[in-house]
């Protein structure tokens, strides 16, 4: 599958894994059925890239899941939501039917069940209203739909006692209430003159816009309608003014004749009778002139509106308006602090510049498109170079390499999905901890994976994501915590998020070559160490400052040693031009022995009479034949071109790129011939160095098999490794 399908396929995955992350997070109970069927997408989705399904099948099946159990449902709950909206109940059945046969939760199979009695008794509205009250009483969140639905059935039909009835739960405060609900109890408690408790269902729906998950624009819209209208029916003049200036969307996208109108009707409340009366009066009138089409629609309502208070002043004068003004001196400033309140959480949302993550990513994806478009990535020769990171290496003393591997990615998808993740949660956390902590933060993370891969023995390894995983794991530990300044995560769905992207990203290096796990996980728990030791650091702003300049430092010295350290080493050649250490190798029958360097390992399972197989520390392999020969030696040469080269063609997950000899090295010795393959396989650039060493009657087939295309780079290894060979005397 090409890297571009693949990481088509990741986002795709990524969607499916955050609708399961949401639903678990609501309750597994009600959800297990639907987040069943999404596991089961999400297992299908990895098995096809797995194992290497075509690109566009894979696609073409995610896609129709995605589509069937995801889209679909969303587009049928939205024409419920209109359906509900307008009124029309007895048409939402079959919209309600469809969607519990695809997405199997019980929460579904009971809006299918409302939906079927309103459709039964559309027409009679009592009978309706009894048969919902009967689905009532089976625990929340069925309960919390079947409220919704009565709520909306008593609203259309202005029977705002039986609205209360129904939705207000008994001996209960209004915060055990949803903001759905709440919504249509405050409207209730304003149409029955109920104001005390108006009062408080408003502050109890001011404070449910800052719970839970959902942050959406219409929901905010929502509330400061409801404030506005609160304001309105309470004539808290100011407040009101305040709220048709501030810009809100909510507010803004209302007509102008009916923001004027509430106007009045806040002027009429507060006591100025005539200015309100008169205002009103005038947006009827117009509106009776123009026959503008949204006017219209609200025509009626205003009329009643208008006649009932004017024909009700001297009552409200008598027995209303002292008491609103007694709720204004009671409350005015507690609805400022919720105001201001409101406000700041708001401007949490607004994201600060994060200036650190932002010169991170660019850093990060300009050093790596670089090196992945002018440098084959995949070359082991090439990525030691670069500074990847190695056990191997790291053990031997090149401690440069766990700083310098964050900086190189293998490949696009490896690239694009850090940078993706780095992005979504970078900025939150530079915002917690200021950049200094931040930026050391990423960088000691990275490092801790980079131990892991080192103490789990990976040959190599590179890129950002035990870095961007440590950071994840700061995140999570800082939502857990409720360290100061984590609201943006919160507003932000992040906890499910978060997850689910430790998720992918395990999977990610499951699946993808040469991505390794365990420096994902060396970078989550240093993650997670470095912010439980940075909590106390948090609540201090003079340790927190302190803490920055002592990050500074240590980021300087590390970026400084890395930089003097891989110079130096640089001058004098990296592995494997560096080898100075051999030691003598010898088959399992002690037929013969060359000279292979320290730390190379003995396959066991290719150790015999005439053969013997060698692993180096980067999976290169020395794999030494001894034979009888008395063939000539051109043809022997000539024979074993034509069939390794017939080998390499018939076989499909290689191909032949290259061919150099048979070439004759007199320097080895007579009768020493060389004969180099470069073959192109799925996992990178593949050398095979084969020397065939003609001696007497014995033939010596040495072969080198290595991951690069600069077999030059182990030329001086080759050559002194054939050249030590030789066949050792019968033991006796």
């Amino acid at each position: 599958m090409d890297i571009a399908y693949r990481l088509i396929m990741y986002l795709l995955m990524a969607n499916v894994g955050y609708m399961m992350f949401s639903l678990f997070q609501k309750g597994f109970k009600n959800y297990s059925g639907y987040i069943s069927q999404l596991f089961f997408l999400l297992c299908l989705m990895i098995v096809m890239i797995a194992r290497d399904v075509s690109g566009g099948m894979a696609i073409s099946v995610s896609l129709g899941g995605i589509g069937l159990l995801v889209l679909l449902p969303m587009y049928l709950q939205r024409q419920i939501d209109v359906l509900m909206a307008e009124n029309r109940f007895a048409e939402i059945e079959p919209y309600a039917r469809w969607k519990a046969h695809i997405a199997w939760t019980d929460l579904n199979h009971h809006l299918h069940e409302l939906a079927v009695l309103a459709e039964k008794f559309g027409e009679n509205i009592a009978q309706l209203e009894l048969e919902m009250r009967s689905m009532l009483h089976r625990g929340e969140p069925f309960d919390g739909v079947t409220r919704v639905f009565l709520g909306l059935i008593h609203f259309n039909n202005r029977n705002f006692s039986g609205l209360i009835d129904d939705l207000r739960l008994p001996e209960q405060d209004f915060s055990q209430q949803s903001f759905e609900e709440l919504l249509y109890l405050v409207r209730a408690y304003l149409e029955t003159t109920r104001y005390d408790e108006a009062v408080a269902a408003q502050l109890a729906l001011e404070k449910a816009m800052h719970t839970g998950d959902d942050y959406s624009p219409e929901k905010r819209a929502n509330l400061v309608i409801s404030r506005m209208i609160f304001f309105a029916f309470l004539g808290w003049n100011k407040e009101f003014d305040d709220l048709i200036e501030s810009g809100e969307e909510g507010i803004d996208s209302l007509p102008v004749s009916l923001k004027d109108f509430w106007w009045g009707v806040c002027r009429f409340n507060s006591g100025d009778y005539e200015a309100g009366a008169n205002k009103m009066a005038g947006i009827i009138s117009a509106a009776d002139k123009d026959g503008d089409e949204n006017s219209e629609a609200w025509l009626p309502f205003m009329r009643k509106r208008y006649f009932s208070l004017v024909e009700n002043r001297d009552f409200f004068d008598r027995k209303v308006l002292s008491h609103l003004r007694e709720l204004y001196a009671q409350n005015s400033e507690i609805f400022e602090l919720v105001i201001h309140e409101d406000i700041r959480q708001r401007e949490i949302l607004v994201e600060a510049p994060a200036n650190a993550s932002s010169i991170l990513s660019w850093l990060v994806m300009i050093v790596s498109v670089i090196l992945i478009v002018t440098r084959n990535i995949e070359d082991i020769v090439t990525l030691i170079d670069l500074g990847a990171n190695s056990s191997y290496l790291v053990k031997q003393g090149e401690y440069f390499r766990l700083f310098t591997y964050q900086f190189i990615h293998i490949g696009w998808t490896h690239l694009l999905m850090n940078l993706v993740a780095l992005k979504f949660f970078g900025p939150p956390i530079e915002r917690i901890l200021g950049w200094p902590l931040y930026l050391a933060a990423f960088f000691l993370s990275g490092i801790a994976g980079g131990l892991a891969a080192v103490y789990t023995g990976q040959p190599l390894s590179a890129g950002a994501s035990a870095a961007v995983l440590g950071l994840l794991s700061i995140a999570i530990v800082f939502e857990v915590f409720r360290v100061k300044g984590s609201e943006a995560l919160a507003r932000r769905n992040n906890f499910s998020t978060l997850l689910f992207i430790l998720v992918i990203n395990l999977i990610i290096g499951a699946v993808e070559k040469g991505v390794d796990n365990s420096a994902h996980l060396g970078g989550l728990l240093g993650g997670a160490i470095l912010a439980v030791l940075m909590l106390p650091l948090l609540k201090s702003s003079a340790l927190k400052k302190l803490a920055g300049y002592a990050a500074v430092a240590v980021l300087v010295g590390i970026a400084g040693f890395s930089g003097w350290q891989m110079s130096d080493l640089a001058g004098k050649g990296f592995y494997p031009r560096s080898l100075r250490e051999f030691a003598e190798v010898s088959n399992a029958s002690a037929t013969f022995s060359l000279q292979l360097p320290v730390g190379w390992q003995i396959d066991p399972e290719e150790n015999k009479a005439l053969s013997l197989d060698v692993v180096g520390p980067f999976r290169e392999r020395v794999s030494v034949l001894v034979g009888l020969n008395r063939e000539p030696i051109e043809k022997v040469l000539n024979e074993y071109v034509a069939q390794r080269t017939q080998e390499i063609e018939i076989t499909d997950e290689i191909t032949l790129k290259s061919r150099r000899g048979p070439e004759l090295l007199n320097q080895l010795g007579s009768d020493t011939y060389r004969v180099r393959w470069l073959i192109g396989a799925g996992g990178g650039p593949l050398s095979v160095v084969d020397y065939l060493v003609f001696k007497d009657d014995v033939l010596f087939l040495i072969r080198f098999f290595i991951g690069t295309e600069a077999d030059t780079a182990y030329e001086n290894l080759m050559e002194k490794a054939v050249a030590s060979f030789r066949l050792l005397p019968a033991k006796e």
